[in-house]
């Protein structure tokens, strides 16, 4: 009973937390600059970040066709809202005879950004230089849909982890109070028939 009560409040615990707040928690605000400036230069039509971070790749023609299809998934409307959708993000330290500590560090970010005519899901992976210093471009893609990708089901869930949260608070309560209520009447029982 008392794991299935923890395994409910951890639900609600990370329910409560947003994805705006879990990725200033676990990418570093270096990071996440760098990749919301990417968005802006895919909303732009510029793609020359891309094929800076993939030189190798400039004569593929499978690489090409795949960057021209994330410039044209950009919708023509203006940007409404940017929001996080996922993330994972570590970070360490590691240490070195000639220039000591250095952070090293994989960042995975998804931001689903709605538009009046459509919505854009932007997803890169972000690892830190041999300095430690951001950023290095891993992988990056931008898939367009009519509806929400990621966002609208995300709050949907916060919804119905909240109404759940409040109906094991209420019963929980209830609970309680039903204890209180007979054991008090037990006692008073008891105290009165010690009385006489």
């Amino acid at each position: 009973m008392i794991r299935f009560l923890l395994l409910i409040l951890a639900a609600l615990t990370l329910s409560a937390c947003s994805m705006e707040a879990m990725s200033e928690k676990r990418v570093p605000q270096d990071v996440r600059a760098e990749v919301n400036a990417q968005i802006d230069q895919l909303i732009a039509g510029e793609t020359g970040f891309i094929f800076d971070a993939f030189p190798e790749e400039r004569a593929n023609p499978e690489f090409l066709a795949q960057i021209t299809q994330m410039a044209a998934n950009v919708p023509d409307g203006p940007e409404l809202s940017r929001d996080v959708v996922g993330v994972i993000g570590s970070t360490k330290q590691a240490y070195s005879d000639t220039q000591g500590a250095i952070r090293r560090g994989t960042y995975n970010l998804a931001y689903e950004l709605r538009f009046e005519d459509g919505y854009l899901l932007f997803q890169t992976a972000h690892t830190l230089n041999d300095d430690g210093e951001c950023c290095v471009l891993r992988a990056i893609n931008a898939t367009r849909s009519d509806t929400s990708p990621m966002r609208a089901d995300q709050i949907g869930r916060a919804r119905l982890f909240k109404i759940l949260g409040l109906l094991f608070l209420i019963s929980s309560l209830a609970t309680l109070a039903v204890l209180i209520i007979r054991v008090g009447g037990r006692k008073a029982r008891d105290a009165q028939m010690g009385g006489r």
